[in-house]
C-alpha cells in the first residue's frame, strides 16, 4: 500500500503554521493538493512545499481521483460543507475545531459517513498532549477512585483565530466554539464519554458584541459526578492561563505540568511522572502526534482518536449550554 494521498483544504494560518509543515515529516501520507480562494497564497504555498495540484474552488480538490483523505482546514462556518461534500466525493476526512457548529451538523457528518463507508476525524489536538495521555491512563487503570468532580479553565485575551469575529452576526458563535469545546471535549474523553443529566450555562458579551467571549458551565452526568468549566477571551489577565483539575475518591491530579497524588495506606503519595517536555514545546507536540496518529488509523490501525460520532456527544453538549444560557435555566438532557 502506497502513501495516503492527502489534500488540505483552506491555507490560513493553521495550515500554514501546524499542517502542511508537520504532515510533511509523517510518514505514510503526501500532501497531494492544496486549496484556497486566494490565487497568489495558494501559488506561493504550493511552490514553498512542493505540492503539485492547486485548486482555487475546494469541489475541484475533493473530486480529484488521485485525493485518499480531505483535511478541513477553513474557517468554523464551512466546515460541515465541505466535510459533507467530500464525504459524498468517497473521501475520509479530518476536520479541524470546531468539526461543526452544532450537533444536528455532527450527527448528519457521522450518519453520511457511516453510510459511505467513511472515516471523519476531529482535530482536537489537545487529547494528544503527553500530560493528558497519561491522565487519561491513570483514570482508566482507577488510580485516583472513582472520578466525580473536573474543574477546568481556560483563558486567552484573544481567540485562537479571527473568524468568529468576521463571521456574519447569526452564525456567530464565540469563545465556546474556541476554547470551551476543547475543555468538554477533554472532560468526557476522559471518562469514556458518560450520559448527560443536565446543563447549566452563563454566556456573557463583555468584549465583542452579539458574540460570547466568557463561558461558564456545569455539567452533571447520569454517573453523579460534576464538571464545571469556564473559558473566556475577556477576562482581564495579562497572560494566557490553562487549568485543568480532575479529584477521585483515591486521588487528585493538575495539569499542567500534570502532578498526581493518590492515597495509600492513608496517606497522599505523589505519583507525578518524570516529565522532560517543556511547556512550550506541548502544542506542537499534541499536533504532531495528532496528526501521526490520524494517518496510522486511517491505515487501519486501531487508535483512541476523536471520531465524529464522539463528536456528536461533545457537540450535543455545547448546544445544551448555548440554551442554558438563554433560557437563563439548567437543561435537561
Amino acid at each position: 500500500m502506497g502513501d495516503i494521498r492527502l489534500g488540505i483544504v483552506g491555507g490560513g494560518a493553521v495550515a500554514q503554521v501546524i499542517h502542511l509543515p508537520l504532515l510533511r515529516k509523517i510518514t505514510g501520507v503526501k500532501v497531494a493538493a492544496l486549496a484556497d480562494q486566494d490565487g497568489r497564497k495558494l501559488q506561493a504555498l504550493g511552490k514553498q512545499h512542493g505540492i503539485d495540484s492547486l485548486y482555487e474552488k475546494y469541489g475541484d480538490l475533493i473530486n480529484d481521483p488521485d485525493i485518499d483523505v480531505v483535511d478541513v482546514c477553513t474557517n468554523s462556518e464551512s466546515h460541515f460543507g465541505i466535510a459533507l461534500d467530500a464525504i459524498n466525493a468517497g473521501k475520509n476526512v479530518m476536520i479541524e475545531k470546531p468539526p461543526t457548529m452544532d450537533e444536528a451538523q455532527a450527527q448528519v457528518l457521522a450518519k453520511t459517513a457511516s453510510a459511505n463507508g467513511k472515516i471523519v476525524l476531529a482535530g482536537m489536538n489537545n487529547r494528544f498532549r503527553a500530560d493528558f495521555m497519561m491522565l487519561k491512563s491513570y483514570i482508566s487503570e482507577k488510580q485516583l477512585g472513582e472520578v466525580f468532580y473536573i474543574n477546568a479553565a481556560w483563558h486567552k485575551q484573544e481567540p485562537s483565530t479571527r473568524m468568529h469575529i468576521d463571521s456574519k452576526p447569526q452564525s456567530r458563535r464565540g469563545v465556546m466554539l474556541d476554547l470551551g469545546v476543547v475543555l468538554i471535549d477533554l472532560a468526557l474523553w476522559l471518562l469514556d464519554f458518560p450520559g448527560i443529566k443536565g446543563v447549566n450555562a452563563a454566556l456573557f458579551s463583555r468584549r465583542y458584541k452579539n458574540m460570547e467571549d466568557t463561558a461558564l458551565v456545569t455539567i452533571r452526568t447520569s454517573a453523579g459526578s460534576m464538571i464545571r468549566l469556564d473559558a473566556s477571551w475577556g477576562l482581564q489577565q495579562p497572560d494566557e492561563s490553562f487549568r485543568f483539575e480532575v479529584f477521585g475518591t483515591n486521588g487528585t491530579a493538575t495539569t499542567t505540568p500534570l502532578i498526581l497524588h493518590s492515597r495509600m495506606k492513608d496517606k497522599l503519595v505523589s505519583l507525578t511522572p518524570v516529565q522532560n517536555s517543556k511547556f512550550e514545546n506541548v502544542f506542537k507536540r499534541s499536533y504532531e502526534t495528532e496528526l501521526a496518529n490520524f494517518v496510522r488509523f486511517l491505515t487501519g490501525v486501531q487508535l483512541d482518536v476523536p471520531t465524529i460520532a464522539q463528536m456528536c456527544h461533545v457537540m450535543k453538549v455545547v448546544d445544551a449550554a448555548y440554551l442554558s444560557a438563554k433560557r437563563e435555566n439548567a437543561v435537561k438532557l
